[in-house]
């Protein structure tokens, strides 16, 4: 089933619109530019919220990575076995890495649709929407493989915190490039 969810978001990602000509005179709006510079502003804000799914996931794995340590070493004044409270913490992860697939759905479906009004503008953001598109599928992909716990998850947490940083960072510049194209207002 992962196999599938991966080649669909794959697929969406990578439908990019066919490359135009760099003759071509730009189908420029000032209304599709405005709404191309929301769209990147509407990613932007989906980033945040990624952002602090990824922390919190981190959180849950240090948590569990914690418990596990001294799991032999305290006697619990929690009225749940060890193994009750492994079990709540595993759902608690489950639960929050859900919510970051979620959302990361969402900013991917909001990227294609800004991809596609940037094709039609030929706007100078489209390089940059096409570096964040690959760089999402990654992302996800990557969530996917967090297990809940461990040094990998732990490696593949901080290198996610930097992804989702370095993304916010070429979304910003994406929407400073999709600004800077100029049009007539009547268009």
């Amino acid at each position: 089933m992962k196999i599938l969810a991966i080649l669909f978001i794959a697929g969406t990602a990578f439908a990019f619109p066919a490359p135009t000509q760099g003759t071509q005179k730009p189908n420029c709006s000032a209304q599709q530019v405005q709404q191309l510079s929301d769209g990147i502003q509407a990613n932007l804000d989906i980033q945040k919220q990624e952002l602090q799914g990824v922390l919190s996931l981190q959180q849950l794995v240090h948590a569990a990575n914690n418990s596990t340590q001294n799991a032999g070493n305290a006697t619990s004044t929690n009225s749940c076995t060890p193994s009750e409270a492994q079990a709540q913490a595993e759902g608690e992860f489950v639960s929050e890495q859900k919510k970051v697939l979620d959302i990361q759905t969402k900013g991917i479906q909001i990227r294609a649709e800004n991809q596609k009004i940037a094709a039609q503008l030929n706007s100078p953001a489209a390089s940059g929407l096409a570096v964040v598109a690959m760089a999402q599928v990654l992302e996800m992909m990557q969530v996917q493989m967090l297990k809940g716990g461990g040094n990998n998850d732990v490696k593949l947490l901080n290198m996610l915190v930097k992804e989702v940083n370095d993304g916010t960072k070429q979304n910003e510049m994406n929407k400073m490039a999709a600004e800077s194209q100029q049009c007539e207002a009547n268009q």
